[in-house]
This record gives structure tokens, C-alpha cells and sequence, in this order.
């Protein structure tokens, strides 16, 4: 007698999205395009707008990678210590550098440090779609959104969150660039990262 298999509509959406998954692993996709690092990075000292970490290193996007509709996620972490009240702005750019890299909108309400800390924890999510795709030079059009998070109460008792980026930039796919993340305190301390990495997301 043959049997019929019984039709089940959960267990068929499992196996796509398996199969799906294996797929994006074997193209390279929703993987860390590079290691990061195995050791804390430089501390930042700066009161100037300086970058967390090197992007060429740990969160660059090779020349012409990007297509339209393509994601980058770059994420980071870390410990801060200041020793005073100041104000943080947070910075994404599209380039190697913090002079050089287009900006992609800087957080628009500075977070207010309350006062001295030691070592307190952070992470920072990024995430960058690619618009549009042009001819080589500044023909393409990318934009990003991302979040700081810290155990540091801010104005109150609350853990901080903080948005940053939502500018439109105009930028060259056609060159070898990355993402930098520029940090801007406004009272003398240090921040650490400790690691950093971007990721394909298709």
C-alpha cells in the first residue's frame, strides 16, 4: 500500500530557511568579512573628534563589493573611564579616515556623562545600505543608522542609548573604503575598544 506523506507547511518553512542560511554562508554573506582583533586596541584619549579604530584594519569594504540594496553592519565594543561631566557625539563616516570619510550624520543630541567612571562597558551597533551605485568617483549614495549602548545612567537612572547617523552621503564604491566611527567627549577620559568587525548582510 503506498503511503502518502502528509503535507506540513512548518516543517517546509524550516528546511528553506536551512537551506537558505547554507546558501548565504557559502556565498560569503551574514559572515565577519575580516577577524577582529584578539587584543584591546589603542585607548582614545582625544577631545577631538578621533577615530575609535583603524578601518583600513578592522571594518574595511573592498572597491567596487557594494551593489544597490547591499548591508554592512560594523559592530564594536569596549570600556570608557572619565573623570568628569562632559558630552559624547558619535560619528559614522564612509571613508578610512575621520578627515577624509563623508559623514553620515552625527548623533543630534550629544549623550551627557554624569560625572567620573571607571571602565564602564559599551557597545555600538552600525548598520549601512548601500542606495545607489555610480560611476567611479562620488556618484554613490549610501546611508546608515546605529545605536551606543552603556550601563552609564544618563540624566537619571536609566542606562544610556544613544542614535546616531541618517544622512544621506555621496561617496566612490569604485575605491578601496570602509567605515569609520568617529568619537567626539568633551572631558578628558579614555575609551577602549576591544574589538570591532563588519559584516556582508546579503
Amino acid at each position: 500500500m503506498r503511503r502518502v506523506q502528509q503535507y506540513d507547511p512548518d516543517r517546509r518553512l524550516v528546511e528553506r530557511a536551512i537551506r537558505q542560511q547554507k546558501q548565504l554562508v557559502r556565498n560569503g554573506y551574514a559572515s565577519v568579512l575580516l577577524d577582529p582583533p584578539i587584543a584591546n586596541l589603542t585607548a582614545v584619549t582625544a577631545t577631538s573628534e578621533t577615530a575609535l579604530w583603524s578601518a583600513a584594519q578592522f571594518t574595511p569594504i573592498t572597491a567596487n563589493d557594494a551593489n544597490a540594496g547591499k548591508i554592512y553592519k560594523v559592530t564594536a565594543g569596549g570600556i570608557m573611564s572619565f573623570a568628569a561631566t562632559g558630552t559624547l557625539i558619535i560619528t559614522p563616516r564612509f571613508g578610512l579616515t575621520v578627515g577624509a570619510g563623508i559623514t553620515m550624520g552625527a548623533s543630534v543630541v550629544a549623550l551627557t556623562t554624569p560625572g567620573a567612571t571607571t571602565a564602564n562597558a559599551w557597545l555600538l551597533e552600525f548598520y549601512c545600505v548601500c542606495q545607489s551605485v555610480g560611476a567611479p568617483g562620488a556618484n554613490s549614495k549610501v546611508i546608515g543608522t546605529g545605536v551606543f549602548h552603556t550601563g552609564i545612567p544618563s540624566a537619571g537612572s536609566l542606562p544610556a542609548t544613544q542614535a546616531f547617523g541618517g544622512t544621506q552621503a555621496t561617496v566612490d564604491l569604485s575605491i578601496s573604503t570602509g567605515i569609520t566611527i568617529g568619537w567626539t567627549l568633551s572631558v578628558a577620559g579614555t575609551v577602549t575598544p576591544q574589538f570591532a568587525f563588519i559584516q556582508s548582510l546579503n
